[in-house]
């Protein structure tokens, strides 16, 4: 007959102290709830835990620990007979100096029992009542003394568990830790506070309010948030002294301050972040009772923050270090200001709508100018943050401005004009056509290699970051019909781009382009939702944008493939409520395209295919100067294809070269690939039709790159006009 396990285990892997420290993952990990039920073997088995914990080794009484710990876990019977000599033996542990692994060990065994008796009311009267104060201000004495941040974190971690659980055990402690939480939020430095231990030390300071009561909780959550947010401002203006002062009602820090400067800015850094950290896990908590969120505070400090710029300067005498440490920390502001503003919008939603336009144009200056990856991702984090849990700002203009800036951000995913016409030399052209490529210079030429589109992380998130700020400022948002029309055309190149991009190309981790090709189609698909019209031309668009390559998205839209098609099959549906863009309506194509829509693109330094075509026409451009008489050779053009005759009554107008500055900016600008849908009206553009003059000098503003027109002349065309007699008497 087998031997018990337990048996086992105690004859050979806890024979002694020793075996039980070098064996104790193999007992851990063999021990299951089969071998705790009631034999003959498990009071043994207790008696030699409860004699580990006794040893006088540190080795020894680690395992023991260990070994209740998991033994508790496994059998609740059993922890509820033993729970009261084994807590008490891993308080005095707490008291004690003892090593790193024990107190640790020690601290999760008491949360453990301490969470697990909740439910058991003869536990609580006989084990909690009188541990959990001791429990408290062992861990309150723990994080004052201890030197590790591991420690102290897991210490913070056990005390936020157990004033939610037992607050009313915890209310005459609770003095000591909200002194103990203040002063770890006041801040440090020269090094700043450990990321873990102030996310630990803000969410235990958020809790605290359960030990008012129901009636005192909301109280004294009101009281926390004034408190932090007289922090905010007073460690605000600690790094606004050489600005003029916007606010003369707010004194400087009051906290520990030193003589020098470097060190006082740190320390109120520091301490903004840290009571930042401290408002958002307020903000979080969960109340009792309704309160009042003091939105209008919030976000006068949240508009002081946004409103810091470099360019302000009070008058006097203002120290040159000083004032550099402080134009150095403007764009920590500004992050402070987007995680706050975060928090606050999924806090109160819709209510945060006020704010909201004046939010989007102050974030959109600062999109505009130029930022590192980390910061630009934050801003665009929170526009898609702001306008997600809120109705969208009313003015289109401001809208109409955050777009444009947002495709910004996504210019990377497109192909230089370099690559189009790589791409177009490797597809067949002609030896003529290609002596016409002149866009490199020097060493382009002998350069083979591609470099990384996002060379680093911050940069993928940044792409990633803009593709959800542009969907959701494009869903509910008044836009220009040129701005919406172009956004479109930029996503539809995106995803072709994307589709011919190797992996690698975009990033060292090539699982962001899965991560960008699926987010971008699934904007193509989005935007072409508009009319049953446009879905039926987006069967090939929607059936790609939910099979990929299966990649991991593929297993997460099988229903939403079954609706893309439903629709596409059986468009009969309900009218639309509210009248949405048809697809028909939003130029797509270079034909199509706008004088607005031409120079908006020109501003974002965009161009087509077709613009690459007319740049090898400009490249040698030949002056034609129209003769008195008419003269019977065509005008030479360089494009290949035939070109037909054009009637044109009157002096022909030919537009003058490109200068050397258009000749530049037309050679960096970013444009489609020649899968993408501007090759086919790229290539019938070659046979104008009719005489595309514009009709107004107004009108030639908008053309920032001017067009030239292939002409031939004919002696029937130069014919002129004949005179007519206005004196003359029609009716005689």
């Amino acid at each position: 007959m087998a031997s018990h396990p337990l048996k086992s285990l105690l004859q050979l892997q806890l024979a002694s102290d020793t075996s039980s420290v070098l064996h104790l993952s193999f007992v851990l990990s063999t021990l299951s709830e089969d071998f705790l039920l009631p034999s003959p073997h498990l009071q043994k088995w207790t008696s030699r835990v409860t004699s580990l914990i006794h040893s006088k080794d540190a080795g020894a009484r680690w395992a023991g620990i260990c070994i209740a710990y998991r033994t508790s876990s496994l059998s609740k019977s059993t922890m509820t007979e033993f729970a009261q000599s084994w807590a008490g033996l891993a308080l005095s542990i707490l008291t004690k100096p003892e090593p790193l692994p024990l107190l640790k060990a020690s601290i999760r065994y008491l949360r453990h029992v301490l969470s697990a008796v909740i439910d058991v009311p003869e536990l609580q009267r006989q084990l909690a009542t009188p541990t959990v104060p001791k429990f408290s201000q062992a861990l309150v004495s723990i994080v004052e003394k201890a030197a590790d941040y591991e420690l102290k974190a897991l210490a913070l971690d056990t005390l936020k568990d157990m004033v939610i659980l037992y607050p009313s055990l915890n209310r005459a402690s609770s003095s000591s830790i909200t002194t103990m939480c203040h002063q770890i939020l006041n801040g440090s430095a020269p090094q700043r506070t450990n990321k873990l231990l102030l996310h630990n030390t803000a969410r235990l300071y958020a809790v605290l309010h359960y030990t008012g009561g129901k009636v005192g909780a909301a109280n004294l959550w009101k009281k926390s948030v004034d408190e932090t947010l007289q922090c905010l401002w007073a460690a605000s203006m600690g790094l606004r002294t050489t600005f003029p002062a916007n606010n003369s009602n707010l004194l400087p820090s009051s906290g520990p301050t030193c003589d020098d400067p470097v060190l006082t800015i740190a320390l109120n850094l520091d301490r903004l972040q840290c009571s930042a950290a401290a408002l958002r896990s307020l903000l979080r908590t969960t109340i009792q009772r309704p309160v009042q969120v003091p939105i209008g505070r919030i976000m006068e400090f949240c508009l002081f923050l946004l409103a810091c710029t470099a360019d302000e300067e009070k008058e006097g005498h203002v120290d040159a270090a000083v004032r550099a440490l402080e134009l150095a920390i403007v764009p920590e502001l500004h992050s402070s200001a987007c995680d706050l503003l975060c928090c606050l919008a999924k806090t109160v939603q819709h209510r945060l709508t006020p704010y909201v336009s004046r939010l989007v144009v102050m974030i959109t200056y600062h999109l505009e100018q130029k930022h590192r990856p980390e910061r630009h991702c934050a801003l665009l984090q929170c526009i898609q943050v702001l306008l997600s849990n809120s109705l969208p700002p009313s003015s289109e203009l401001s809208s109409t401005r955050l777009v444009k800036n947002i495709m910004l951000s996504l210019m990377p995913l497109l192909p230089t004009q370099s690559d189009a016409y790589a791409g177009e030399t490797g597809s067949g052209q002609s030896k003529k056509g290609r002596k016409r490529r002149r866009d490199y210079e020097s060493d382009e030429v002998f350069k083979l290699s591609k470099d990384v589109i996002c060379s680093s992380v911050a940069e993928g998130n940044a792409i990633l970051c803009a593709l959800d700020a542009l969907q959701v400022a494009m869903r509910g948002a008044e836009l220009q019909s040129a701005i919406r029309s172009l956004a479109c055309r930029v996503m539809l190149s995106s995803s072709l781009s994307l589709t011919a991009m190797p992996r690698s190309s975009l990033s060292q981790d090539v699982h962001l382009h899965s991560l960008v090709h699926a987010k971008v189609n699934r904007m193509c698909l989005e935007l072409a939702r508009g009319t049953t019209s446009a879905m039926s031309r987006s069967l090939s668009l929607v059936l790609r944008s939910t099979v990929t390559e299966g990649n991991g998205h593929t297993t997460q839209t099988k229903l939403q493939l079954q609706q893309e098609v439903d629709l596409l099959l059986h468009p009969r549906s309900p009218p639309l409520v509210r009248p949405l863009p048809h697809v028909e309506a939003l130029s797509l194509f270079r034909a199509e395209e706008s004088n607005e829509e031409l120079a908006v693109r020109t501003s974002l330094a965009l161009a087509t295919t077709y613009d690459a075509n007319i740049m090898d026409v400009v490249e040698d451009p030949i002056m034609v100067t129209p003769a008195t008489e008419p003269t019977p050779h065509p005008v030479p053009t360089h494009l290949p294809m035939p070109t037909p005759e054009i009637t044109a009554p009157g002096p022909i107008l030919i537009s003058p070269p490109v200068p050397a500055s258009q000749k530049m900016m037309s050679s960096i600008t970013t444009a489609p690939t020649k899968n993408s849908a501007d090759i086919l009206p790229a290539i019938s553009s070659r046979q104008p039709a009719k005489s595309q003059l514009p009709p107004s000098s107004s009108q030639m503003e908008l053309m920032v790159e001017p067009r030239f027109i292939p002409v031939v002349v004919d002696d029937e065309e130069e014919e002129g006009m004949p005179a007519i007699d206005m004196e003359s008497d029609s009716d005689g």
